[in-house]
């Protein structure tokens, strides 16, 4: 049987290093915080991670607007509307139109409508405003946490690669 499909690609072995240390320090920092299932910061540690320092840059603001928009629109519709089918489509709408008009806004503009059918259909079995709004910031907390270390990450990541880097002089 022939394999050579299979071959690994630049960065396979940090990517993955990155990924599962990320998700170690992320699952077990915010279980110790008293988060009990802490997978939207994991998501988040994915989808930031980057060897890169500038991508991991680009990923964060981009991840933080995207979590932003959706979290913002869905805690309007909620407290506009209450949860239901109707507000939810209104909020996925509105958080489209909001990708769509701002200059300059993340290529990845998508996580934003994600992000308000995750918190509404949440908020649809939710028992009471309060507890949907809670909810929605628990999870930009998510967010910013998991976001956070993959970041941090990358810093350190190129922090360590200049520092071991044989000097030209």
């Amino acid at each position: 049987m022939d394999f050579q499909f299979i071959s690994p690609r630049k960065n396979a072995l940090v990517y993955l290093v990155k990924i599962l240390t990320g998700c170690l320090i992320t699952w077990y920092g915010l279980r110790a915080l008293g988060l009990e299932e802490p997978y939207w910061a994991m998501i988040s540690l994915i989808i930031v991670t980057e060897p890169d320092v500038n991508l991991a840059k680009a990923n964060f603001r981009a991840r933080l607007i995207n979590t932003l928009n959706g979290c913002v629109v869905a805690c309007l519709a909620l407290v506009l509307f209450g949860p239901g089918f109707f507000s939810l489509l209104v909020a996925l709408a509105t958080s489209v139109l909001v990708a769509m008009l701002l200059q300059n806004y993340p290529a990845n503009w998508r996580l934003g409508p994600a992000t308000v059918v995750i918190l509404m259909s949440a908020a649809i079995g939710g028992k009471g405003l309060h507890q949907e709004l809670e909810y929605a910031l628990l999870r930009v907390g998510e967010v910013v946490a998991g976001s956070t270390v993959a970041l941090l990450q990358s810093l350190a990541y190129s922090y360590a690669l200049k520092r071991l880097a044989p000097s030209t002089s």
